[in-house]
Order: C-alpha cells, then sequence, then structure tokens
C-alpha cells in the first residue's frame, strides 16, 4: 500500500455516508443495487448524537447522486449508472482492509 493510495483511500472513507454505501453493496448478495435502495438504507438508519439529526431523504439522494457516487466510481469502488440509477460494487482490497479495520460503526447491522 503506497503513501498517496492510502491516503486517497482514507480520503474516500471519511464520510460515514461512503462507508456505509460500501458496507451496503458489500453485503449484497449481487453487488447491485439502486440510488432509491441506498437512500432507503441510508435514511432509516437510526439517528444518534454522533451523526446529529437525519438527513432529509431528497438532499440524502441527491448528496449521493452528485457527491458521495461519483468519488467512489472515481476510486474505481463502484459503478454507477446514471441512466438506469444502478451501483455496481467493484471490491477494492485496499479500502475494504481499511473499512474491516475500523471500529464497529460501519459493521452495525441495518436497522
Amino acid at each position: 500500500m503506497t503513501t498517496h493510495s492510502l491516503d486517497a483511500c482514507l480520503r474516500l472513507v471519511a464520510d460515514r455516508h461512503r462507508r456505509r454505501v460500501i458496507h451496503h453493496l458489500r453485503h449484497e448478495a449481487s453487488g447491485t443495487t439502486t440510488i432509491d435502495d441506498l437512500v432507503d438504507q441510508l435514511h432509516s438508519r437510526r439517528p444518534d448524537s454522533k451523526n446529529g439529526p437525519p438527513q432529509d431523504r431528497e438532499a440524502l439522494a441527491m448528496h449521493l447522486h452528485h457527491t458521495h457516487l461519483p468519488k467512489l466510481a472515481d476510486h474505481g469502488v463502484v459503478e454507477f449508472d446514471h441512466r438506469s440509477g444502478t451501483v455496481r460494487y467493484q471490491p477494492d482490497e485496499q479500502v475494504e482492509t481499511v473499512l474491516d479495520s475500523l471500529p464497529g460503526e460501519v459493521s452495525l447491522p441495518n436497522p
């Protein structure tokens, strides 16, 4: 693992929404989902004091579509089809190693 790629990986997983997207896709049998499903999964998470109040569903969808999924795609972790709204996971050993080393936040089951 090079320092440059490690830095890029850490920046990628620094956001909780991106960590949760990766977590969700890693545990999907097909490795594929839709933006709507991701929004549902992220929006249904119980808020806690660390993460603040729940984000508006529409705002979350916009952030996923315009920020988080493009960043994940630029890193090669997902293939994102804007037209169909399909998101396909592309396993990345380095990202998975970093995520697996983090505390339990990411590995919590969906409520």
